[in-house]
């Protein structure tokens, strides 16, 4: 009898899996928002495997051509400039980037002059080199572009520092995704367990956590999370605990309400007449039935988690540099929006804005698919 009731149960969640995804897949906005997650997480996990400039934190710092235009061009020396390589596996540089023993040197153009080299940038500086100084032996200027001059393209330009923004910009996007997720993870965690336990349970553990609820609520989320970074530090791990810790109070409240309506259903009491105790009858019956509402706040609280961690690296108070963040970003470069080089400001703002709209897609996406009036 158990079997066949778990059999009929297993039968029926696919069938509700099934009718979700058709149902989703008819909405083109949460496809598009589904299409952009993909993508940004295809992006997150293999980033230094992608991004044109693959070292750690994208940071190769080239003041000779800070502040260039998307589709900048340029050709460089390039030359061993390091004592000792990296130790690090492959595998560890998948994730942690590339180190590099070559240095770079831009230029507009390139004289040999009596064994000396005079690079031009494109500021119209002039630079005396000696190959002594390059470590490189002497050799004709044929040489060296053959041998010793790569072409770079910077497809969205530089920043100040003449760093790669499409670098930078990627490696930003795996933080807020990675953000996110650790952040909505710790969340829905503590949402589900305080909420769950409040609705069912009700009665001293019902006040005393809605009174947590209110407590939590009605406290600014960003002030919150300000408070916890200074008490805690500004660590990266301390960035997830903060925004998560503070997230959690949407889905208490969306968990309780929702376990209050599902309590008085007649399967519940159904699983409780075969002798199935109160922590069962609420983890394997009444949570799986109210995973919709869940994975909806939670697609939401994605959203404002990547919002909250881009404020607050905006604010000095998120990632801290050289690592890449898209907040970090746009504080580095919000006052190049007036100064006659605005994509420095709108390349990070456009991207925050379309990860929280992808998110935002697909959770109304799920809200409606999950919607049992169709």
């Amino acid at each position: 009898m158990h079997l066949s009731l778990l059999l009929s149960q297993m039968a029926n969640q696919e069938s509700l899996s099934s009718i979700v995804w058709q149902k989703l897949r008819k909405r083109g906005s949460a496809m598009l928002g589904l299409g952009l997650i993909v993508v940004s997480i295809f992006l997150a996990i293999f980033a230094y495997l992608i991004i044109p400039e693959n070292t750690p934190n994208a940071n190769r710092q080239l003041p000779e051509i800070a502040l260039q235009p998307p589709l900048f061009n340029t050709d460089c020396i390039k030359y061993q400039n390091a004592a000792t390589g990296s130790d690090k596996s492959w595998l560890a540089s998948v994730f942690t980037g590339f180190e590099s023993e070559d240095e770079h040197i831009p230029y507009q153009s390139l004289e040999l002059i009596e064994d000396e080299l005079q690079v031009t940038n494109h500021y119209g500086q002039i630079r005396i080199l000696s190959f002594a100084d390059l470590g490189l032996q002497k050799m004709s200027l044929t040489e060296l572009k053959t041998n010793h001059v790569i072409n770079r393209r910077y497809w969205l330009g530089t920043d100040r520092y003449g760093r790669d923004i499409l670098s930078r910009l990627i490696l930003g996007i795996r933080v807020s995704l990675t953000v996110g997720l650790l952040a909505v993870t710790i969340s829905v965690i503590i949402g589900i367990f305080l909420g769950s336990v409040s609705g069912y349970f009700g009665g001293w553990l019902d006040q005393v956590i809605s009174f947590l609820i209110n407590v939590s609520w009605s406290i600014p989320t960003l002030l919150l999370v300000f408070a916890i970074v200074l008490a805690l530090g500004r660590g990266v791990g301390i960035i997830f605990l903060a925004v998560g810790l503070t997230m959690w109070v949407d889905v208490a409240r969306i968990v309780r309400g929702q376990v209050l309506q599902q309590k008085n259903m007649q399967y519940v009491e159904a699983a409780k007449s075969i002798g199935l105790r109160e922590i069962p009858v609420l983890a394997r019956h009444i949570l799986p039935n109210i995973v919709g509402p869940i994975l909806v706040i939670a697609a939401a609280n994605f959203a404002t988690a990547i919002l909250i961690e881009a404020g607050l690296s905006y604010l000095g108070f998120g990632i801290r540099p050289p690592s890449p963040s898209i907040g970090n970003m746009l504080n580095e470069q919000y006052g190049f929006a007036l100064s006659g080089k605005p994509f420095l400001a709108l390349v990070p703002a456009i991207t925050i804005m379309l990860l929280v709209l992808a998110f935002n897609l697909i959770g109304t996406g799920l809200r409606d698919a999950f919607d049992v009036r169709d």
